[in-house]
């Protein structure tokens, strides 16, 4: 998502390849999550920059879900 000569957000037409690329409808609802929360805000901020206002994001990320014994993993 980031360019990394600038520093900055890739243009917003190389954005919508990225999530392209990995599968992401973006006319479908969009939770972002991470291990901790940090890299999910980063994410929902370029959805932001392509003209999504209504993205969330999953704060507790893996380190609240993945840490609790009443919450569903799938491995394999």
């Amino acid at each position: 998502l980031l360019d990394p000569d600038a520093k900055t957000f890739l243009p917003a037409e190389s954005l919508a390849g990225v999530f392209k690329d990995a599968g992401v409808d973006l006319k479908r609802p969009i939770v972002t999550s991470c291990g901790s929360g940090v890299t999910a805000c980063v994410v929902a901020l370029g959805l932001y920059l392509l003209g999504r206002d209504d993205v969330a994001v999953y704060d507790g990320s893996w380190t609240e879900w993945g840490g609790r014994a009443d919450t569903p993993v799938v491995t394999g």
